[in-house]
């Protein structure tokens, strides 16, 4: 019995112990400025569901460092902004051009440029892979055809909305193919892992 007893006293401090390692959620954020002595610090408290308080503090200097230190914050914030939002507004001439160069590479090469770029990436992107197209997903493998081009081969085990090979054109980053006439174009977001804009 005192070994029952022993047992469950253990395991109810375990137990106890165990629920202060759940993470608690942050509720408040707050951001303010303190002036001593002419020495301005920037002063972030950060509240937590479990009442404790996470405070930084950042030494910013006088009023001239501090003004400049919120310009460079402010102006970066908005370059990451500008980063992100180029590529969208630029899209439909980026690829305008895209496509120009792809077409004045192929005027004066015997070999068609996604051949040469199938060859070069083969490597990378030959194996097994999922599609997701559609919310479905899609198993097969990403293989060289006969005349060298990579295509993705769907399992023709199952049963997909793609059921035939798709010819691949690649690029480091990109990966397009047409299904029932339209054009998808799916870039590198990550190692392995590429999706549509």
């Amino acid at each position: 019995m005192k070994k029952i007893l022993i047992f469950i006293f253990l395991l109810n401090s375990l137990f106890s112990y165990s629920q202060g390692f759940i993470r608690p959620k942050e509720t408040k954020d707050t951001t303010y400025i303190v002036k001593n002595n002419k020495i301005y610090t920037l002063v972030n408290d950060v509240y937590y569901s479990d009442g404790n308080v996470y405070t930084t503090k950042q030494i910013l200097g006088d009023s001239a460092s501090a003004s400049l230190y919120f310009l460079n914050q402010s102006e970066n914030k908005s370059n990451i902004v500008a980063d992100l939002i180029f590529p969208e507004v630029n899209q439909k001439k980026i690829k305008k051009d895209m496509q120009e160069y792809i077409r004045l590479y192929n005027s004066f090469n015997d070999r068609n440029m996604f051949a040469v770029t199938s060859l070069r990436d083969s490597a990378e992107f030959m194996g097994d892979w999922r599609l997701i197209f559609e919310g479905e997903k899609i198993l097969g493998i990403i293989e060289l055809n006969n005349n060298k081009r990579l295509i993705f081969n769907p399992d023709n085990g199952k049963v997909y909305t793609i059921s035939t090979n798709l010819l691949l054109s690649t690029f480091t980053n990109q990966i397009s193919f047409s299904f029932n006439g339209v054009k998808y174009d799916l870039y590198k977001y990550a190692d392995g892992k590429f999706a549509t804009v």
